[in-house]
């Protein structure tokens, strides 16, 4: 059984969904501001931010989601 990860950084959330720096900071600063009440799915620690496994659809690219 595969163990998933609880939080992933910026750099494992471009790979895995492809998207840019830029498309990245965009959407970190929209998701910032919904979830400021709840730090524990959205954080940055020393410079990186910690990314919940259960907002990472928000990441994926706009176009090309199926329907």
């Amino acid at each position: 059984m595969k163990k998933y990860k609880t939080y992933y950084t910026s750099v494992e959330v471009m790979e895995l969904y492809q998207i840019s720096e830029r498309t990245l900071r965009y959407r970190l600063k929209q998701l910032k501001e919904k979830y400021k009440k709840q730090p524990s799915l959205l954080s940055k620690e020393n410079k990186k931010w910690k990314i919940h496994y259960s907002i990472l659809e928000h990441f994926a690219p706009k176009r090309n989601k199926p329907d």
